[in-house]
């Protein structure tokens, strides 16, 4: 089933316009934001090979990283994953790995899989983006193949999904994957400018989608659809639209590269240079 949400779609919900509380704006190429399970935010700038970390207000905290092969060093690394509230994951694919490390971002572990004890067709050449689930399966988009590898424990491949196999839940060009309250697993498709949800056993449910789709997020089983203008949305529990916030629209010329919503209350926009924390007005 496709669910097509059209932004002038009239809906049983609230419109507010968002203003900017702050932002910080000393990045190389900002790429990726997270944040842990005490609301701290890491950035990651695939410019300077480094993580960024902040509160939840914007106040600098530390960074790491450089460029490089070591423990902890990155060349160009895609996507950063907190969402195991207790570590970070980086994508690091020209590196070919993904590395772990603690919410100091000091170096855990690394998980490669060009290696001869992987099965081939369990194997990924370049990470795009990754998540975890119940603090124990790794899920790691694969970009060279557009389909999603599941590794428990972080190192043992168990699954596949969004390949050919998949029927309507095949993916043509998957770059971020998130998970809900209740373990399901969706993930935007740039390409295709959809959201595709799957059980976390990689079953396909459905997918989403409003026209100019650009990044999502997930905050209390509530998904937030942006197109550069607007954040739709979306309530999981419900299966309905509940709400749209609208930013100024001298920003409708800004290229943003993601999004994080706090606590539904804070809404963290993503440029190449600048992090912007927005609010309600």
């Amino acid at each position: 089933m496709i669910f097509l949400i059209f932004l002038n779609f009239l809906f049983a919900g609230s419109d507010t316009v968002l203003v900017k509380n702050s932002e910080v704006t000393d990045f190389s190429n900002a790429v990726s934001v997270t944040t842990d399970g005490k609301e701290n935010i890491y950035v990651l700038d695939a410019g300077k090979n480094q993580i960024v970390k902040f509160d939840n207000k914007l106040n600098y905290l530390k960074k790491n990283g450089k460029q490089g092969w070591a423990d902890g060093q990155f060349d160009s690394p895609s996507y950063i994953d907190g969402s195991s509230g207790l570590d970070i994951f980086v994508s690091d694919g020209k590196n070919k790995r993904v590395q772990r490390l603690d919410l100091e971002l000091n170096p855990i572990s690394i998980l490669k899989t060009n290696l001869s004890d992987f099965p081939p067709d369990l194997q990924f050449n370049t990470p795009v983006a990754s998540l975890v689930l119940n603090s124990r399966e790794l899920y790691v988009i694969d970009g060279d193949n557009n389909r999603i590898l599941i590794y428990k424990d972080g190192r043992n491949p168990t699954c596949i999904f969004g390949d050919y196999a998949s029927g309507k839940g095949r993916l043509s060009r998957p770059v971020k994957i998130l998970k809900d309250g209740n373990n399901f697993i969706y993930v935007f498709d740039k390409e295709l400018k959809t959201i595709f949800r799957f059980d976390n056993l990689g079953n396909y449910i459905n997918r989403l989608s409003i026209e100019n789709l650009e990044s999502f997020a997930i905050s209390a089983n509530t998904l937030y659809m942006f197109n550069g203008k607007e954040i739709l949305l979306y309530d999981l529990e419900k299966n309905s639209v509940t709400g749209k916030k609208i930013l100024p629209s001298k920003i409708s010329k800004k290229k943003f590269r993601d999004i994080l919503v706090l606590n539904s209350k804070k809404y963290l926009l993503l440029e190449k240079n600048t992090l912007s924390l927005w609010q309600e007005n």
